[in-house]
């Protein structure tokens, strides 16, 4: 999983950010994240990571890692990830795509039993 490029994130204020190598387009809020490592991850559990959800914006990458907006950690020597939102049209064109692919991952994974 560590060679998974960060294509996207979903957060918890509700958007999807897709990874941005220059600059956003313009208006788009841009989000920039830093990831728990698994230790942070499994000292934290589900409850406490729930709850600081609600405090800054947690995103859950594609690439499998959680990412926790650059302010509330300390960046040192973590993968960072930069994205800008996407606007509702494009959002809903996404969860098209997912739902299509959702389809095809199922029927593999029922060929692999």
């Amino acid at each position: 999983m560590a060679t998974l490029p960060t294509e996207l994130v979903f957060a918890s204020d509700g958007t999807i950010y897709i990874c941005i190598e220059d600059e956003p387009p313009p208006g788009r809020r841009v989000f920039v994240g830093y990831t728990l490592t698994d230790e942070e991850r499994a000292q934290y559990g589900t409850r406490d990571l729930l709850r600081w959800a609600c405090l800054q914006t947690l995103a859950f990458g594609s690439d499998g890692r959680v990412y926790v907006e650059e302010r509330a950690i300390d960046a040192a020597g973590r993968k960072v990830f930069r994205g800008y939102a996407l606007t509702d049209r494009e959002a809903g064109r996404a969860f098209e795509e997912f739902h299509r692919m959702a389809f095809n991952l199922t029927i593999a994974a029922i060929q692999t039993k």
